[in-house]
């Protein structure tokens, strides 16, 4: 397009100046038969060529005018050309940017779906992270429910045995008493003899 453009205005720049040259070359050979004519003697032919020289000046004139006329012409296609240039590089351009555009708008889509994306995998990460310390938690909580049951239990253990131990202690203290007293039978005397006198009971005591 550019090229097109500087060929035609060397064209017309040639145009103007092969104008140009022919008008100039004409109106010196006008001049030539001027100085011809006031220098000639015979009037017939001063008058023959007054008249040519008039008739010249009138070629010359229309000459001119056509020349003018054919600038005039030359310049408005010009003109024609560079506003029809000018149109199909604003087009161009407004092409260009419609496309930059589109381009820009489809990298903005992509960004934010990109953007997103990440978005939700972040959003998952954190809540299986969540989940897995809940998780965790509720284990740790259930291991201290059960040692907690477990200390119950045996502590429950501890105090049913001593309050056997107790009612044991009481029950041979009894024993003793009515052993010594002679209140009980013989037999059952060597009993309570017997047992008090077991390694069991002497660890007791």
């Amino acid at each position: 397009m550019k090229k097109t453009t500087l060929f035609l205005l060397t064209l017309f720049s040639f145009l103007f100046t092969a104008c140009s040259s022919e008008q100039e070359a004409k109106k010196i050979h006008l001049l030539g038969e001027e100085k011809k004519v006031k220098s000639g003697v015979n009037p017939n032919s001063m008058a023959l060529k007054m008249h040519e020289l008039h008739k010249n000046k009138v070629e010359l004139s229309k000459i001119e005018a056509n020349t003018k006329i054919e600038l005039e012409k030359i310049r408005s296609q010009n003109e024609l050309t560079i506003a029809k240039i000018n149109a199909e590089t604003q087009k161009e351009i407004v092409k260009e940017e419609s496309k930059t555009k589109v381009k820009t708008s489809e990298l903005e889509v992509a960004v934010k779906k990109e953007s997103a994306k990440y978005t939700i995998y972040i959003a998952v990460a954190v809540i299986v992270l969540l989940m897995l310390a809940l998780y965790l938690l509720y284990l740790n909580a259930k291991k201290n429910r059960e040692l907690k049951r477990q200390l119950h239990d045996e502590k429950l253990k501890h105090e049913q045995f001593l309050k056997e131990k107790e009612l044991e202690e009481q029950r041979l203290h009894k024993l003793i008493e009515l052993a010594s007293d002679g209140k009980l039978p013989k037999n059952i005397e060597s009993e309570v003899i017997l047992s008090l006198s077991s390694p069991k009971n002497i660890i007791n005591q």
